[in-house]
């Protein structure tokens, strides 16, 4: 744990970033259910101090591969308790191909232009979840789309279930419009979503979608195009390729794979 001298000390987005790769081994390895580390991941980045970041990760075990990798304080040269960037945390994806999953909460580190959450990351997501539920008391949504600097969300007006309001989310939910909700529209429970089995999806879409140069576009929540089977509500994952072609692959909340479409070149 932080030393008294050292806990109260401003924390960087580095060092947040650092306390969410553990955060993501941790729940990869079994240490922490997909609550836990969606709760822990939102309070590291609201996170001002290395006391608060500490008391997060003090009671996790620090894999292997990261044990030999220490923040270091320049001004002081002193190791901090949590180890430094998840370069070498793997993800297992829909195919058996592994590649790295950073997620350093979706912080966007030195050298960005700005610093916001990526929603189309597993970290992203367990951050998005931990929000929606501390602004309405639970995960109930008509409709959610996840891009990587923003979120929509589509939600029944309390009270009102014939009125929809449009939420924009950019650190905070924001009215956009109400409107009229279509009567039988259907609710869906986001938390019956699979974090880290969605998470692993979200880190292998472009190979998934045979279009290993491209980067997840939007992620959308929603129900399936009515057939013959109800699967309930899906997770669509949207690639663009570097190329401009766009492919995309369907997975129910359980993160069981539906559909495959690549890029029709």
């Amino acid at each position: 744990m932080a030393t008294t001298r050292y806990s109260g000390i401003r924390a960087r987005d580095t060092d947040r970033a650092d306390v969410c790769g553990l955060l993501d081994a941790a729940l990869a390895d079994g240490q922490l259910t997909a609550g836990e580390h969606a709760a822990r991941t939102a309070e590291a980045m609201r996170a001002k101090s290395f006391g608060e970041l500490d008391a997060l990760i003090g009671d996790l075990q620090i894999p292997g591969e990261l044990a030999n990798a220490p923040v270091v304080r320049v001004d002081r040269r002193r190791p901090r308790r949590w180890l430094a960037p998840v370069y070498t945390i793997a993800a297992a994806l829909v195919a058996g191909a592994m590649v790295g999953a950073i997620s350093r909460c979706g912080i966007d580190l030195p050298g960005s232009s700005e610093k916001v959450p990526d929603m189309t990351t597993g970290a992203g997501l367990a951050y998005f979840l931990a929000e929606y539920r501390a602004e309405f008391g639970d995960l109930i949504a008509d409709d959610v789309t996840l891009y990587p600097k923003y979120a929509s969300v589509d939600r029944q007006q309390p009270g009102n279930a014939a009125q929809t309001v449009d939420y924009n989310y950019r650190g905070d939910f924001r009215t956009s419009r109400t409107s009229e909700r279509n009567a039988g529209t259907l609710t869906f429970d986001l938390a019956t979503v699979d974090v880290p089995a969605i998470a692993r999806l979200l880190a292998g879409a472009p190979q998934t979608v045979r279009c290993p140069d491209g980067e997840i576009s939007y992620v959308s929540l929603e129900f399936d195009s009515p057939g013959a089977v109800d699967r309930g509500p899906v997770v669509v994952i949207h690639v663009k390729c570097k190329g401009g072609d766009t492919g995309y692959a369907k997975v129910t909340f359980a993160g069981e794979p539906i559909a495959v479409f690549p890029p029709s070149h």
